[in-house]
């Protein structure tokens, strides 16, 4: 077994954090489109329910994500951030 360092630099947690950011941004796009495939609520009444469900859970782990990214950034940079926004700890199921 890999006996990989739990305490990973910075810079390497910072960029896992932003390719998980990018991976995120485009499933949220990619249900987005999914009308351009012909996938419609009227068609598919149940998957359109839950994939919406899904981009909305993605949004919001999309959210926090950038919130974790401006802890090691300025907090005043692209994400839209101020000082008194609180990292909120999600956990995953």
């Amino acid at each position: 077994m890999n006996n990989l360092p739990y305490d990973l630099p910075k810079d390497n947690r910072l960029t896992r954090m932003r390719k998980r950011l990018q991976g995120l941004q485009r499933v949220a796009a990619a249900i987005n489109d999914l009308y351009i495939y012909g996938v419609y609520p009227s068609n598919y009444p149940n998957l359109t329910t839950v994939l919406e469900q899904a981009k909305d859970h993605t949004k919001h782990i999309i959210k926090e994500t950038k919130k974790e990214i401006a802890l090691f950034d300025d907090p005043m940079d692209q994400y839209d951030l101020t000082e008194q926004d609180q990292l909120e700890v999600i956990q995953d199921d």
